[in-house]
C-alpha cells in the first residue's frame, strides 16, 4: 500500500472509530454500521453497472484464440481442449 493510501486508510479508520466511540448506545452504532454498509453496497452496485466509469476488459473471441493456439507446434487436439477449458473457466 502506498504511503498516501496508507495515510488515507489510517485517517478513515480513525474517523470511523471516533464516530462509533462517541455514540451512546448500541442501537446508534448498529444503525451507523448498517447505513455505512448500505451506502458502500450502493456505490459498488453502481460501479458494476454497464456504462460506468470502470474500465472494461477487452472482449476475447474464443474461436480465434483456439485457432491461434492450434497453430502452435506441439499442441494437439486433446491438449488444446484442456487449455481452452482452463481459459473458459477463468473468463466466466
Amino acid at each position: 500500500m502506498a504511503d498516501r493510501e496508507r495515510e488515507y486508510y489510517d485517517k478513515f479508520t480513525k474517523d470511523i472509530f471516533e464516530t462509533l466511540k462517541a455514540m451512546s448506545s448500541n442501537d446508534e452504532r448498529r444503525e451507523f454500521i448498517v447505513q455505512t454498509y448500505e451506502n458502500l453496497y450502493e456505490k459498488l452496485k453502481v460501479a458494476d453497472t454497464p456504462g460506468s466509469d470502470r474500465p472494461q476488459a477487452p472482449a476475447v473471441d474464443l474461436e480465434k484464440l483456439r485457432a491461434d493456439l492450434a497453430q502452435i507446434r506441439g499442441i494437439g487436439g486433446q491438449r488444446l481442449d484442456e487449455i481452452m477449458a482452463v481459459i473458459g473457466k477463468h473468463l466466466s
